[in-house]
């Protein structure tokens, strides 16, 4: 019998006999579909490369990478609905460059709907007041970005031949790129470092110039996360 209460139909006469063999390549779907998944997915399925476990989520020709396509965006547009939730009803508002573009985004969107207090918000109607911004969003580790490849800092605008689909993460500079976000998510990440540069700094054999470089990135990262250390805004 299926979850629905519907019966699984015969197949050749006979009942068909599940296995979890038969849900790897469901599950593989939706490991793609999350954050870093097909870094999670190379692992879990021992595959030797991470394009690999990509052309086994999703690319067949019955439309399976469509469909995977179609869930991340569905995924990123939950992460601005997170966004939205925690800087508008929690008034939990993110840092980083990009924070002033989303603080007046929130802000137009809740003057749209009338939000006042106690006031119920349509959530098909905030989805798709905020569908603009899911389709740019790209989670990372240390800061979310709203990518924009006309200002993004981590593409070397310099090569024509560059793809300009998506960010380089692993060059992101979210205390300058104006498309960088961060929330208190990525705290963990942001304190160990400096917990790091600290432990660093503490070494009686560093050189006067890398002791200054050290105390200017602690610096530098302490202002960058010091308004979510703060509570909700006032």
């Amino acid at each position: 019998m299926a979850a629905d209460g519907r019966a699984i139909p015969q197949v050749d006469g006979a009942s068909w006999r599940f296995s979890s063999r038969q849900f790897r390549r469901t599950l593989a779907w939706h490991i793609a579909n999350r954050p870093f998944g097909t870094i999670a997915g190379k692992i879990q399925y021992k595959h030797a490369s991470i394009a690999m476990f990509e052309g086994y989520s999703g690319s067949s020709p019955s439309g399976f990478r469509r469909e995977v396509e179609q869930e991340r965006a569905l995924g990123q547009l939950d992460d601005v609905v997170e966004h939205h939730e925690q800087a508008v009803r929690h008034n939990l508002a993110p840092a980083g460059p990009a924070a002033i573009r989303l603080k007046t985004e929130f802000a137009r969107i809740r003057d749209e709907l009338g939000g006042l207090p106690g006031s119920i918000v349509d959530p098909q109607r905030l989805r798709a007041m905020l569908a603009h911004l899911g389709r740019t969003l790209h989670v990372g580790l240390l800061a979310d970005c709203f990518f924009d490849p006309e200002t993004a800092l981590c593409l070397d605008h310099g090569k024509d031949d560059l793809d300009h689909t998506a960010p380089a993460l692993s060059q992101c500079r979210p205390d300058r790129c104006p498309n960088a976000c961060i929330t208190r998510r990525h705290l963990p990440p942001w304190q160990a470092s400096i917990a790091e540069a600290e432990r660093l700094l503490a070494d009686r054999r560093l050189s006067p110039l890398q002791r200054t470089a050290l105390e200017q990135d602690i610096e530098r990262m302490r202002r960058l996360i010091a308004p979510l250390l703060e509570g909700p805004d006032a």
